[in-house]
């Protein structure tokens, strides 16, 4: 009797032994599973991450490019009279991509400067204007005055992209037909836009014109 009550007592030691040793594995496999996902799901982040960072530098090229990243169209058809002061600026320097003579350069430059001058004048008018709207905002002025003077300062704007559109047509003016059309297809393509983003930077009619458009 005694033996069989040891080999039961074993028997069950056994039997509890084996059912820990295989609760202890599949604690273990599960561990490892979640390990598994969580890896996985790790990886497929940095692929999200990776492929955002990557799209958002693909957006940024195709901005940089002068092109709507939703719909590959050049930006500046949604800002007709930009392209214009872009013209103003640029136009005068493109001698060699365009074959200007040196008598077309000068003539270039001289509306190019007499430009300058006009957007001078109107930046000083422009200013005075918004001066005028700050005070009557800070002195409650009724909402007719306020919205008279922002009127003001909209005419102003206005005149500044009309005097580049004018100006844009007399440059034209001084091009042969085969210059114009070489100056077509370049704008067309976004060529003055890339060509220009560091002129107008730097120049300072391409300033005023810059901003003019925040403004």
């Amino acid at each position: 009797m005694k033996k069989m009550k040891k080999l039961v007592i074993i028997a069950t030691a056994l039997l509890f032994m084996a059912g820990y040793t295989a609760s202890a594995q599949t604690g273990h496999d599960h561990n490892n599973e979640q390990n598994q996902q969580q890896g996985m799901m790790m990886q497929n982040s940095g692929m999200m991450q990776g492929g955002m960072m990557q799209g958002g530098g693909m957006m940024q090229g195709m901005m940089g490019n002068g092109m709507c990243p939703m719909c590959g169209q050049m930006m500046n058809q949604n800002m007709p009279m930009k392209k214009f002061g872009m013209m103003v600026n640029r136009l005068p320097n493109m001698q060699q991509q365009l074959s200007l003579t040196d008598d077309q350069v000068n003539q270039l430059f001289d509306l190019q400067t007499e430009f300058k001058k006009q957007q001078l004048d109107y930046q000083a008018e422009l200013r005075k204007k918004q001066m005028k709207l700050k005070n009557l905002l800070a002195d409650n002025a009724s909402a007719s005055q306020v919205k008279n003077q922002m009127e003001a300062c909209s005419e102003t704007k206005i005149d500044m992209k009309t005097a580049a559109y004018e100006t844009a047509g007399k440059m034209k003016a001084v091009l042969t037909s085969e210059q114009k059309e070489q100056l077509k297809n370049t704008m067309m393509q976004g060529g003055m836009m890339n060509k220009n983003r560091g002129g107008m930077m730097q120049n300072n009619g391409g300033g005023m014109m810059q901003n003019q458009n925040n403004q």
